[in-house]
């Protein structure tokens, strides 16, 4: 078999706006190094300093350089019958994937990563860095964060790798198509993986220092974690988790509902950086209320992310739809006041009974929401409990099954019992994203109680 060990040197961390300065290809069996290949790339944008300052390639180096498309048919000629190799491979790979892509050719090679396959032939290292590794085990690391100075030494590691015991397992089973070696992130050790329930919960991508890069939720964590790292690994949010995660932390919710509200506490409280869709929430379909020119009450659906303002909010249109027709049936309103056309209607509602009947609506839809949640909890014998207050989810917890009283918990011994037991349930601070799916979960949701006050 033959390997080609590869090393690249970038402008940048992500492939997709980043480029390529600097390229190395090590061809070897395992035990000789069969040939060799470097050369300086033109990236087509300015080096940033802190890349000159870390690799010692500057701009005027390049400038005369190749550029990827120029190299392309030597690089392809050099890895095509060979299995591509780096140190920390995600990164490497993704960034000549990318650039093969971009001059429209598909590209893809059964590739090995010398982070994963070091832990497992050589465990025990403080670190697993190359440079770190290599002045563990004695290794010859000349013009580091060069592409052959990288390259050569991530060969002589792989040799190593080779000649231990478990080297050969390591690599055949990483090999293997579809493994969790094959698409986990290389510092992240497979077990954790294996350790993830596929039950509703939150997840945490955590980076070396144990700070989370991402949180997010999922009624079976262990299948959407999964999702995050399959398929091509171009995007930002993928080439940084293959570089800097560590760890995957999870928490059980119970519930989907319980999973939603952890998620959306967790994020507000650590921020992780790769958090991107809380800090910008997904738009809801609102129906609001607004009079025309002729002072007519109407409804109408608008799409917006935050649900000020709104009478109802739903996650789609179509369930938009379905609530107005339930209402002018309801209420006996003019469906052409609500956006529906006039259904087919014989019999046309006239203005002022509209205007009427709208007036009557309008305090139900408006009057503001208070109760709770009680949720599956995590473990049996458990329950979660979420409490709303005036539209605003205020508190969440679990609590002992057996604390909940027999009665109907909407009856009025039933109310005081989950008042008494929200006592202690951790606060929540206001979110317009948390609202807006408040709004849109309790018409459905079954576990809905209404604390209803005179």
């Amino acid at each position: 078999m033959i390997f080609a060990i590869v090393d690249i040197e970038t402008t940048g961390g992500t492939s997709k706006s980043s480029g390529i300065t600097e390229i190395a290809v090590v061809r070897t069996d395992g035990v000789n190094i069969l040939d060799q290949w470097s050369s300086l790339i033109q990236p087509d944008e300015p080096i940033p300093p802190r890349i000159v300052a870390l690799t010692g390639i500057t701009n005027d180096m390049v400038v005369d350089a190749p550029r990827f498309e120029d190299i392309a048919s030597t690089l392809e000629r050099l890895l095509s019958d060979a299995t591509f190799v780096a140190h920390n491979v995600g990164f490497d790979y993704a960034f000549i994937r990318g650039h093969f892509e971009a001059l429209g050719q598909s590209w893809q090679r059964p590739k090995l990563c010398t982070v994963r396959l070091a832990r497992k032939a050589i465990p025990g290292m403080p670190r697993y860095s190359l440079g770190a590794l290599c002045d563990a085990l004695g290794i010859e690391h000349k013009d580091r964060h060069r592409a052959m100075g990288d390259a050569l030494a991530t060969t002589t590691l792989f040799k190593k790798i080779l000649e231990s015991p478990n080297g050969p397992e390591a690599i055949k089973i990483a090999l293997a198509r579809g493994t969790r070696e094959g698409w986990m992130p290389q510092h992240v050790p497979a077990k954790q993986f294996d350790a993830l329930p596929n039950e509703p919960g939150v997840y945490w991508f955590l980076n070396e220092s144990g700070k989370p890069l991402y949180i997010g939720m999922s009624i079976h964590i262990q299948q959407r974690v999964r999702s995050h790292f399959a398929g091509p690994s171009t995007s930002a949010k993928r080439q940084q988790l293959s570089r800097d995660m560590r760890r995957i932390h999870h928490e059980l919710a119970g519930s989907e509902w319980m999973a939603v509200v952890m998620e959306d506490v967790r994020i507000r409280e650590h921020w992780p950086p790769l958090n991107r869709a809380q800090k910008q929430p997904a738009a809801y379909r609102n129906v609001v209320h607004y009079r025309d020119r002729q002072g007519r009450s109407r409804l109408a659906i608008r799409a917006n992310r935050s649900p000020h303002g709104a009478i109802k909010t739903f996650h789609s249109e179509a369930s938009a739809r379905a609530w107005l027709h339930d209402q002018a049936k309801d209420f006996g309103l003019n469906p052409i006041y609500l956006g529906l056309g006039d259904l087919g209607q014989s019999v046309t509602i006239e203005d002022d009974a509209h205007e009427a009947q709208f007036e009557q609506a309008l305090l139900t839809w408006t009057k503001k929401k208070s109760g709770w949640f009680v949720e599956r909890g995590r473990q049996p014998g458990e329950r979660g409990l979420i409490q709303v207050e005036g539209n605003h989810v205020t508190g969440y917890g679990f609590i002992p099954a057996n604390s909940l009283p027999q009665c109907p918990l909407h009856s009025p011994p039933g109310i005081q019992a989950l008042v008494n037991l929200s006592t202690a349930l951790s606060p929540v601070a206001p979110s317009s994203t948390l609202d807006a799916r408040l709004l849109a979960e309790w018409e459905t949701n079954s576990s809905w109680v209404e604390c209803v006050t005179d």
